[in-house]
């Protein structure tokens, strides 16, 4: 058995508590608010696909679903490390291999619930009417994707370094937001490439609307690595967590 109803929980609880979930509800909102207000109060744009397709990229696939899994997946294990909780759960008679896996299925879950919510109501919206449903839905692909890719990574984050949080906001800032936006050979290793590359191939818009910088196989290839990666580490660190780490 590799996932525990009752650690899945615990974790959900977790996830969710000291306002949490206020704050990742509230950065799911904000597309969906932004979208009604551009189309209450916006004009028509000459190019509206390039607008839904520019709306959904940059901001939910940038900002909120990368940052509704820092801020849940960071502190899945971080938390429990800081208040010295994770002593008694790594007492109890469960496989570190199930602990993880549960952590990260729960976690992963909300954020993909929230993120490809966020994404296919804000593009509804978004859509005025338009032959647009591949593309929204391409895009609700790719932030499921990226919600699980970026869940593993901060997951593992959060168990490396006390400041996972920190740490997790450069990365999204200086890696995901500058260096794989501008060079080529960081692309590879960027999430945020891996959901457009994603999008891409489900959606059927021309180059001119939308176009990801990344070939889609090179982009499934490596988000299994990442995610494999990001697991393995994290069971790894897991299993030889040390008692003086916490607290």
């Amino acid at each position: 058995m590799i996932f525990n109803p009752v650690l899945a929980g615990l974790t959900f609880r977790q996830a969710l508590a000291k306002r949490r979930w206020l704050i990742v509800t509230l950065l799911a909102a904000l597309p969906v608010v932004v979208s009604a207000l551009t189309r209450i109060y916006g004009t028509v744009d000459d190019e509206p696909l390039a607008m839904v397709a520019g709306g959904l990229s940059g901001l939910i696939l940038t900002v909120v679903v990368p940052f509704i899994a820092l801020i849940l997946a960071s502190s899945s294990f971080g938390a429990e490390i800081d208040d010295g909780t994770v002593i008694y759960l790594l007492a109890k008679p469960i496989s570190r291999t199930e602990i993880v896996i549960t952590k990260l299925v729960v976690t992963a879950l909300i954020c993909i619930v929230l993120g490809s919510a966020s994404t296919l109501v804000s593009g509804m919206i978004m859509m005025r009417g338009l032959d647009a449903t591949r593309l929204v839905l391409g895009f609700t692909a790719g932030a499921a994707l990226g919600a699980f890719l970026y869940s593993a990574i901060f997951l593992a984050l959060g168990l490396i370094t006390k400041r996972g949080l920190l740490v997790g906001l450069v990365y999204l800032v200086v890696w995901e937001g500058t260096l794989g936006r501008f060079f080529k050979g960081t692309r590879v290793l960027s999430v945020r490439q891996y959901m457009l590359a994603l999008t891409d191939a489900i959606t059927t818009v021309d180059k001119e609307v939308f176009e990801a910088l990344l070939d889609p196989k090179t982009a499934y290839i490596m988000s299994a690595v990442v995610a494999a990666g990001a697991i393995a580490l994290c069971i790894h660190k897991v299993r030889n967590f040390e008692v003086g780490q916490a607290g």
